[in-house]
């Protein structure tokens, strides 16, 4: 026990002072208590200690990066996350633990609550990086660093245009007859020379599909190149693709290609640029770039070329070599021979072998660098597309790449981020009568994982529940095939194998396997199975009716019955609705179906009004002389996809 007033008299507090900090720290003093117990006197111990730090924080200046989260913000400060919250409703700003804050919004909240902070670009890069951070690094470097860098193109545009025609004759190598459909299938990266400086492509699927995928590309260059084909003018990709770059700032440089064919008429297409996409023509006034191009003949390349690297000369391409490298994910993937497999993009630094990283959630030693030509390379500066052998795990693209200090340190911050859910099992509402599309997704890479992930999700409507109970890298196993077997699901493997005894195992689980290569098979296999589990709906069709002569045979649920047709047809098979007229007021008797119909003892199908027959009701109702049967037909009708 320690006495009240000795522990005041330490403490060097007034009676209010005292009072407050018992307050404060939930001591409650009875009238004529002298004594405090072990534990109440630590709490006001670390209560002054904890004022006293804070007052020496508020005589600091606090460093904080461009984006915090705010529970780091509360932790920066040494206050209670409660506290910060509250300060940030207070000033409109609604957000969670977990959310992040501007420097902005950071400083004045800090201010109000009696702290000096300065911004630190430095502070940022303590943290996990994302795609937002990363951009406040590179626009936070100091000029002086900086030198010259390569451009980053990305070619856009509809899936028959030309794009991959027009990769191969930059790059003079045939890569667009082994391409499966003739599309792009995965995001990579390419570096040519023209003029002794480098470009660097990043090469973007064009299928509709594949618009998550597509959008990437577009935030990760500096130029677009739009391809349109002459002979067939804007499609609704092509403006998906200027929607992407639009969205990502980049400036558009328009390819008119096949101007060699017959039906090529580039000035129809730059009508439709103009007027379809707000892209006028410098040479009608406007500013922007259009090359007219025949890339199967390779005609037009050069001046492409020459544009593409004036308008990087006009935005002054820059980054600093020479700091810790910082890059993006363009493709990951699982190699057999490798093992993870990462396809990284270069924005600032220079990534070298031997180099400690964390990416998103995974870590990695670098082991091996290889350039788009498979060669192996000591390093990688800015705007090289790199793959590095070396990492944990496959990252996910998009992820940001940083160099640390050692490879503990690399495993700690990746830690620090989780990685993003692979495999999501949907649990069941029983009182949701939605028939279920469950599906296991194999891709070759992590980026087609993603983008199928994403294109079916945007497929599939509310009338029908979507659970994917697995999206991974890798080939088809007995794991995958058990897993879709318990959940009753399809397996999608897309542009990776299956194993043998994977395929076995399938055959004797009646568990159906799709393979595909090319994105749109999948995509309308996905359509029809979508059209399957789609509500159905009943369509009744009124018939005629039929006013009942002749009772000829009847038990329990079968009637044989005499009749004439008094309006429209009768019909085999259809439905009726037993009517009997009681006074002004008609009452329904039953309800069933006509199974068998005759007329002059011929067996028929269909009766026209006025037509006498004789037919076998079965149904509910007892039925008499002078009912009337009112005749229907009843369809099943199910719903179509209408996206």
């Amino acid at each position: 026990m320690t006495k009240i007033a000795d522990l005041q008299q330490e403490l060097e507090l007034s009676d209010t002072q005292l009072a407050t900090i018992l307050d404060e720290v939930s001591v409650r003093v009875a009238e004529g208590q002298k004594n405090l117990n072990q534990n109440e006197t630590g709490r006001v111990r670390q209560f002054i200690k904890e004022q006293q730090r804070r007052a020496e924080l508020k005589g600091q200046t606090i460093d904080l990066p461009p984006i915090i989260k705010v529970s780091d913000f509360a932790t920066a400060l040494e206050l209670p996350v409660g506290e910060v919250l509250s300060v940030l409703l207070m000033n409109g700003v609604t957000a969670t633990l977990n959310d992040d804050i501007d420097y902005d919004t950071a400083a004045i909240i800090a201010q109000e609550l009696g702290y000096k902070t300065s911004e630190s670009v430095e502070k940022l890069e303590e943290q996990v990086l994302s795609p937002e951070k990363l951009e406040e690094i590179l626009n936070k470097e100091k000029k002086a660093d900086q030198q010259e860098r390569p451009p980053v193109v990305t070619i856009m545009g509809h899936v028959d245009h030309g794009k991959t025609t027009l990769l191969d004759s930059i790059r003079q190598a045939n890569v667009a007859k082994q391409e499966a459909g003739g599309i792009t299938q995965a995001i990579s990266g390419y570096q040519v020379k023209y003029k002794d400086r480098l470009i660097t492509f990043i090469d973007t699927p064009g299928h509709e599909t594949f618009e998550f995928m597509r959008q990437r590309g577009a935030s990760l260059a500096d130029i677009a190149i739009l391809v349109v084909a002459a002979d067939d003018g804007v499609k609704p990709q092509t403006k998906e693709a200027v929607k992407h770059a639009r969205a990502a700032k980049v400036p558009i440089i328009v390819a008119i290609n096949k101007i060699d064919r017959a039906e090529a008429n580039i000035d129809k297409v730059k009508t439709e640029l103009a007027e379809q996409l707000d892209l006028q023509p410098e040479e009608w006034g406007g500013k922007t770039v259009v090359v007219p191009i025949s890339a199967l003949k390779n005609q037009g390349i050069d001046e492409l070329l020459e544009m593409v690297l004036l308008t990087a000369d006009i935005d002054k391409l820059t980054a600093n070599p020479e700091r810790a490298a910082l890059g993006s994910v363009i493709e990951s993937r699982l190699d057999k021979h490798l093992g993870p497999l990462a396809t990284v993009l270069i924005h600032a630094g220079t990534l070298r072998v031997g180099d400690d990283v964390v990416v998103g959630h995974v870590s990695g030693h670098v082991r091996r660098l290889m350039d788009y030509l498979g060669k192996s390379v000591n390093e990688a500066g800015p705007s090289m597309p790199v793959a590095i052998v070396g990492l944990d795990a496959v990252p996910n693209a998009g992820e940001i790449l940083q160099v640390v200090e050692a490879q503990a340190a690399a495993r700690q911050k990746a830690s620090q981020q989780r990685a993003p859910v692979k495999s999501m099992v949907q649990v069941r509402d029983d009182d949701d009568e939605r028939q279920t599309l469950a599906l296991v997704i194999k891709a070759d890479t992590n980026g087609s994982v993603e983008a199928l992930r994403e294109t079916i999700t945007a497929m599939v409507p509310e009338e029908v529940r979507l659970s994917i109970i697995r999206a991974e890298v890798g080939a088809v196993s007995d794991s995958d095939v058990l897993t879709a077997k318990a959940a009753g699901a399809l397996i999608y493997a897309y542009n990776t194998p299956v194993g043998g005894m994977a395929k076995k195992l399938a055959d004797k689980e009646q568990v159906e396997i799709k393979s595909s290569k090319v994105v749109y098979e999948l995509s309308d296999d996905v359509r029809q199975e979508i059209e399957k589990r789609l509500p159905v709906d009943i369509v009744t069709t009124a018939l005629g009716t039929l006013k009942v002569l002749k009772i000829f045979f009847s038990i329990q649920k079968r009637k044989i019955i005499g009749g004439e047709v008094a309006e429209g047809t009768i019909e085999k098979d259809a439905q009726a609705i037993v009517w009997r007229k009681t006074g002004k007021d008609r009452v329904e008797i039953g309800r069933g179906t006509i199974t068998e119909m005759q007329r002059e003892k011929k067996v028929i199908d269909k009766a026209e009004q006025g037509d006498q027959v004789g037919l076998t009701y079965e149904g509910k109702g007892k039925i008499k002389e002078g009912d009337v049967l009112e005749v229907y037909k009843e369809e099943k009708v199910r719903k179509e996809l209408t996206a």
